[in-house]
Order: structure tokens, then C-alpha cells, then sequence
């Protein structure tokens, strides 16, 4: 998906590994991001994120949608990579009359939550990864990443 500047959009989504850190104050550890080879095949590698534009307004967001108030369902206190990990602590805005964000952390804190980071590749730093697959419409090139924002 392009975004402004002429500059590429991209997601990944993460089975999330969640760990319920304050069941009173809406807070959970995630799993965001890993090298694993996500649904489209692409690899998001961590010793590529540049987390300095994110850290400035680390909203959680839901569904990727930028549009709505609504969807502002929480703030990320911390993201930081661990190992081939991102991993990230969620304090969702429970209880403050969105039931988008009560919702987003029932589901987190029975692990039934799946999170995605939407990332801006440095395509100087991206490599097509295995062959071309197609339907005879599109053609799809999973990439690897080793430098995103």
C-alpha cells in the first residue's frame, strides 16, 4: 500500500505470544514481530527496526486503521527487541468508555489477540527471497527486510 512521500506501506501479523502483566490496569507483554516468514512470506529482519519515529506516538492501534479515534484502543510503553523478537508492553485504555480497546484486551488476556506492525521498508536494504509464485493475474515476490521504520 503506498503512503505519503512515495514511500511503501507494509504489515506483518503475528500469532501473538501475550503474557497478561496487570489484569487491573489493562496491561500486556506481546510478541509483535519476528523472523519468521509471515503469511505472504516476506521476513521482517530486528536488527533492521528503527523504532525512533514509532517511539514518538506508540499508539496502539486497532486494525491498522488510522482514521478513527476509536481505534486509538491503548499506548505501547515499551518496544524492544529481544533476541529475533519484537516484543512490546501494551497498557490498553480499558475502561474509559471505547469498547474497542475493552474488547482488544479481553482478547489479549486470553491470548486470542494477534498483533501487526505496520512498518515503512528501506527497500536499499530489501532482497527478493524463493521463487514468484502466481495465479496467472498477480505475481507476489516475498521479500526480506533488514532495515524498516
Amino acid at each position: 500500500m503506498p503512503s505519503g512521500g512515495g514511500r511503501m506501506f507494509r504489515t506483518k501479523i503475528v500469532r501473538a505470544e501475550t503474557k497478561l502483566l496487570d489484569d487491573k490496569g489493562g496491561r500486556v507483554s506481546a510478541v509483535v514481530s519476528s523472523e519468521s516468514a509471515d503469511r505472504d512470506g516476506d521476513v521482517v529482519r530486528v536488527d533492521g527496526w528503527d523504532l525512533t519515529a514509532f517511539q514518538k506516538y506508540p499508539v496502539l492501534l486497532s486494525s491498522h486503521e488510522y482514521r478513527s479515534l476509536r481505534s486509538v484502543i491503548g499506548e505501547w510503553e515499551s518496544m524492544e527487541v529481544h533476541g529475533k523478537q519484537l516484543i512490546g508492553t501494551a497498557k490498553y485504555f480499558v475502561g474509559e468508555g471505547n469498547e474497542e480497546a475493552d474488547w482488544g484486551f479481553n482478547l489479549a488476556k486470553r491470548g486470542r489477540a494477534a498483533f501487526s506492525v505496520g512498518f515503512i521498508p528501506d527497500m536499499t536494504k530489501a532482497s527478493p527471497l524463493g521463487n514468484v509464485e502466481t495465479d496467472g493475474l498477480t505475481a507476489f515476490q516475498p521479500m526480506e527486510f533488514k532495515g524498516q521504520e
